[in-house]
């Protein structure tokens, strides 16, 4: 296999050595709502956790373990249900999720089991249905491992399956690393309702696992937002079997930086999918800020543009009013000289120096945003900091889809 890192068409079972599968156990009406992802033996584990301060009882239970053992061996995930704000009980119920997966797949602790949830807030997992569909999972094993699936079951609100895998060499080996991910809306970077599963037949130290987990994520699924909301249930998970005989590497290896490189693709991959699923979503947008006086400050200015109704809904209704986007970067609170500004959508002139373009019509503008897919670069002509957030427009349907989602 040559240096380049090649794309896969597949999800999780581009990766040996793992057990992946999906059912139906009756938590939603129709379509899978059970994931479950297996080694065969312990795999090296790292995670991000969500940063909202009200944690469902998956979250800190599947930290917990993390922390005590550094490998995980099955990641069980309902959907339908989130399993937070439930108190007492839904910690009670995380845990005996983790004790019938230990049971029937016969691990050796229950601490090598993870798992998440996702759904609606506030109500109490089906136990019955989750152990029957852990139970329909075991007797699918070890036949019919199928990561579609998998993705399918982890989905909520989502219309389409996020998957990507790659491969590479490392140590004159072929490695794969692949992935699914959830989300559609409730989505803000510090992790969002969103769930990202990845995997890899690589042998890495777990600290350096760790490390290049936390700065994937910070490079692709915290730079997404839908609706500048952050959810209570959402990690990342990298598992990592050892099967592609690989000897143990870390950062200090010359090829660490094509894995970094290789799992920061996926991870890219599945961040801009849920940008282009978001809830009602008819648009995928890539913001762009150049010359900035810092990097947060390109990172304030994307995300309150990003984040604005305002931007939101006239993209949809695919109305040029660059008026807005000047508005949202001229309250981020950052220091701009507004007559320095020019932002180009897909390339074409909005705003030069801080004034409408007088080179476009406003019919030419109005055909430049009828594109389903927009990249707005804001140009604040001061030093050079920069940042880029994807997002989507703002629809009646994302409405219609969050007043009656419970």
């Amino acid at each position: 296999m040559n240096e380049d890192i090649q794309t896969l068409d597949t999800g999780l079972d581009a990766v040996p050595g793992f057990y992946v599968q999906g059912v139906h156990c009756g938590i939603k009406k129709v379509n899978n709502d059970l994931a479950v992802i297996y080694s065969p033996d312990p795999a090296t584990a790292a995670a991000v956790f969500t940063t909202n301060r009200v944690l469902a009882a998956p979250v800190t239970l599947t930290r917990e373990h993390l922390e005590k053992r550094g490998q995980f061996q099955m990641v069980v995930v309902n959907s339908g249900v989130a399993n937070a704000c439930t108190g007492q009980r839904g910690r009670e119920d995380a845990q005996k999720m983790v004790e019938v997966a230990t049971r029937e797949f016969d691990l050796s602790s229950t601490e090598l089991v993870a798992v998440a949830s996702t759904g609606v807030i506030g109500d109490f997992l089906p136990l019955d249905k989750i152990e029957k569909g852990i139970q329909m999972v075991r007797a699918l094993y070890p036949k019919d491992s199928s990561g579609k699936e998998t993705a399918r079951a982890i989905m909520t609100t989502d219309t389409f399956m996020k998957e990507a895998a790659v491969a590479l060499s490392v140590g004159g080996k072929t490695v794969h690393i692949a992935g699914i991910a959830k989300g559609s809306g409730m989505i803000r970077p510090h992790m969002a309702t969103m769930l990202g599963f990845l995997l890899t037949d690589a042998t890495v130290k777990r600290e350096a696992l760790q490390s290049v987990l936390r700065e994937a994520v910070d490079l692709s699924f915290n730079r997404v937002t839908v609706d500048g909301d952050t959810s209570t249930n959402d990690m990342v998970l990298l598992l990592a079997n050892g099967k592609s005989g690989t000897p143990l590497f870390d950062e200090f290896h010359p090829d660490f930086p094509r894995f970094r490189k290789a799992l920061i693709q996926v991870c890219q991959k599945l961040a801009k999918d849920i940008a282009r699923d978001g809830e009602g979503a008819t648009k995928f947008i890539n913001i762009i800020v150049r010359r900035a006086p810092s990097e947060q400050d390109a990172r304030t200015i994307a995300f309150t543009v990003a984040e604005s109704p305002l931007v939101k809904t006239a993209l949809f209704g695919e109305d040029p009013n660059w008026g807005r986007i000047m508005a949202a970067v001229g309250r981020s609170g950052v220091n701009v000289i507004p007559e320095k500004i020019m932002i180009t959508i897909n390339g074409y002139p909005f705003v030069e120096n801080g004034m409408g373009t007088l080179t476009m019509t406003r019919n030419d503008l109005r055909k430049v945003i009828q594109n389903k897919e927009l990249e707005i670069v804001i140009d604040l002509g001061l030093k050079d900091g920069a940042f880029n957030v994807w997002t989507c427009d703002l629809s009646f349907d994302y409405i219609k889809i969050n007043s009656h989602y419970s």
